[in-house]
């Protein structure tokens, strides 16, 4: 931004351009009731958050200078606030995700229960029915004992004969046994595994309760961050009236100072003249000064630096996303937007990447977390560089020591020098 620090010159401004300045500052007051304090510089201290909702806002700027810089303070903490909504909705979707997986494991484990259910049932139909088979013969051999080895040895042709029928008896009888035990064998086995099927459906019914109140957790912790904003609203609308007043008072001192200066001068030359004029002109038309212009314009990146990147970009896939992401200067910041006309931080950089084929993490956490993180020398055009501890802004590298990024509400995406777009810049290669 050519070394010039962010200011209003106090010039008149338009009612169209009063509204979209107003509601960059308004925007800004988001911050006031930010979840999550971030420092507005690399050696600031963390700001203490706001609560929510208060009966009585927050003291307005009482002149065009403060409200500019609740704007710079207020909009970087706003677009922390906006990762905040992206982590929340990211944790919403999460544990919806883990819920549905654990009512598939309580099916699947109710499932199991009933099929154990029948094996139970039916191993003790088997046992009934070899417990009936042995108690019978059991009952008819006492009764009929010493007759069953009176009738074999009576029926025997010699000794060898009765002691082959006497064996047959004792035969007959250990099978029954036999039989009977492995019935009851396999009945224990079934009880085991349906006593087993039953634990493992209270445990996934526990881990189902589990996910649930999770989720709802995390639906109540993204409905508090709605209340945020909903309850900002009131403080917005302030915002945007009392800059439009203060811009208005200002504008009107500016020219009134300007016509005075052309008037007092009026004896010198037509050419001093006629720049007092102009100046009272530009005073009323709105014409900012050289510092917010710096601001607010995108750099000169035009299309021959556009194929520049391109053609040192690391891959294919790098190229296309450097060109994806530098055809969107000029473009507004928008919170959670992620595109195609309008784009946060973190949405610019996933949209550029999808262009290439390739997904990478929602939010500038996520993707500081997911990114192999690498030196600032080893940067390549495509690479990201997330900026602030902990991690709340991203931009992307394309290359001459330059990255491109959508910083705030009222700044469209444009290219600044990396030390310009933030404190603690971290690389981190993307598909490579």
């Amino acid at each position: 931004m050519k070394g010039r620090s962010l200011s209003f010159r106090r010039t008149g401004l338009p009612a169209a351009r009063v509204q979209v300045v107003a509601a960059a500052v308004a925007a800004a007051a988001l911050a006031l009731v930010a979840v999550a304090p971030v420092a507005a510089a690399e050696d600031a201290a963390p700001a203490q958050p706001a609560p929510a909702a208060q009966e009585a806002g927050p003291a307005l700027p009482t002149s065009a200078d403060a409200a500019k810089q609740a704007w710079l303070d207020a909009a970087r903490r706003s677009e922390t606030f906006n990762e905040q909504v992206l982590a929340a909705d990211a944790a919403v979707t999460a544990a919806q995700a883990e819920a549905a997986t654990k009512a598939t494991a309580v099916q699947s484990a109710a499932a199991a229960t009933a099929a154990a259910d029948q094996q139970v049932s039916a191993a003790d139909a088997v046992v009934a029915r070899y417990q009936a088979e042995v108690s019978a013969f059991a009952n008819a051999s006492y009764r009929g004992a010493r007759l069953d080895e009176l009738s074999a040895l009576l029926t025997a042709g010699s000794p060898e004969d009765y002691l082959d029928k006497a064996s047959s008896l004792a035969v007959i009888a250990a099978d029954q046994r036999e039989t009977l035990d492995q019935a009851l064998v396999a009945r224990q086995a079934a009880t085991t595994a349906r006593a087993q099927a039953q634990a493992a459906q209270d445990e996934a019914q526990r881990a189902q309760d589990a996910a649930d109140a999770a989720t709802a957790a995390a639906a109540a912790a993204r409905a508090d961050l709605d209340t945020q904003q909903a309850a900002l609203h009131a403080e917005i609308t302030s915002y945007q009236l009392a800059y439009a007043q203060l811009s208005s008072s200002d504008v009107n001192a500016a020219a009134a100072a300007a016509e005075a200066a052309a008037t007092a001068a009026n004896a010198s030359s037509d050419s001093a003249t006629r720049q007092s004029q102009q100046a009272a002109q530009r005073s009323r038309a709105g014409i900012v000064g050289d510092d917010l212009a710096d601001a607010t314009a995108p750099a000169d990146t035009g299309a021959d630096f556009s194929v520049w990147a391109a053609q040192h970009a690391p891959s294919t896939q790098a190229g296309i996303a450097v060109t994806a992401a530098l055809s969107r200067q000029g473009l507004p910041y928008v919170w959670g937007a992620v595109g195609p006309d309008t784009f946060d931080c973190s949405g610019l950089m996933l949209w550029a990447w999808q262009q290439a084929g390739v997904t990478i993490p929602r939010n500038s956490a996520a993707q500081a977390d997911g990114l192999r993180q690498i030196p600032l020398e080893q940067l390549q055009p495509g690479d990201l560089v997330t900026f602030y501890s902990p991690v709340s802004h991203v931009g992307m590298y394309v290359g001459d020591g330059k990255v491109l990024h959508a910083s705030m509400p009222g700044v469209p995406i444009k290219v600044v020098p990396l030390a310009a777009a933030g404190p603690n810049p971290t690389g981190h290669a993307v598909n490579r």
